[in-house]
C-alpha cells in the first residue's frame, strides 16, 4: 500500500476527533485524561511524519490550520464585544467550523496547559505553522531531486 502512512494518518485523526470531541466542547466543565492527550500525541506524530512527505494537501492543510487558529482566537478576544449585533455574531459564528476542524482533534494537549480555548488555537497555530515548515522543507527537496 502506498498512502498507508496517509490512512494512519487520517485514522488517527478520526480517533483523536472523536476522543477529543466533548472536552472540546465543554471545557472546562469536562476533565481531560490520558487518553485525550495520548490521542492528541498520537495525531500529532503521524502529522509531523506525513509532512515529511512534503505533501501539496497537508501544506495547504496547515496553511487553513494556521488562519483558524489566530481566526478563533481573534473572534474569541472580541466576542464578549460583538454579542447583541446580528451581523457581528454572524462572525463570531464563522469560527466553529475552525474550532471543530484543526483545533478539536488536538485539544487533548490542553491537559498541560489549561488555557481557553482561543489561546489553545492560538497555541496550535503555531504547530500548524510548524507543520506547514517542516512540509515546505520536503516538497522542496523533492522538487530539487526530481
Amino acid at each position: 500500500m502506498k498512502n498507508k502512512l496517509l490512512i494512519i494518518l487520517i485514522g488517527t485523526y478520526l480517533l483523536a476527533f472523536l476522543i477529543n470531541f466533548m472536552p472540546a466542547l465543554k471545557h472546562p466543565d469536562i476533565n481531560m485524561g490520558i487518553f485525550n492527550i495520548t490521542a492528541t500525541i498520537l495525531f500529532m506524530f503521524f502529522l509531523l511524519m506525513y509532512s515529511k512527505k512534503g505533501s501539496k494537501f497537508l501544506k495547504i492543510f496547515s496553511v487553513f490550520g494556521v488562519i483558524s487558529g489566530v481566526v478563533v482566537f481573534v473572534i474569541t478576544t472580541f466576542k464578549s464585544v460583538m454579542i447583541g449585533n446580528g451581523i457581528l455574531d454572524v462572525i463570531v459564528s464563522i469560527q466553529y467550523p475552525f474550532y471543530l476542524i484543526f483545533t478539536t482533534p488536538l485539544f487533548g494537549g490542553n491537559l498541560l496547559f489549561n488555557f481557553d480555548y482561543g489561546s489553545y488555537s492560538l497555541l496550535l497555530s503555531l504547530f500548524y505553522a510548524i507543520v506547514f515548515g517542516i512540509t515546505s522543507y520536503f516538497n522542496k527537496k523533492v522538487t530539487i531531486s526530481a
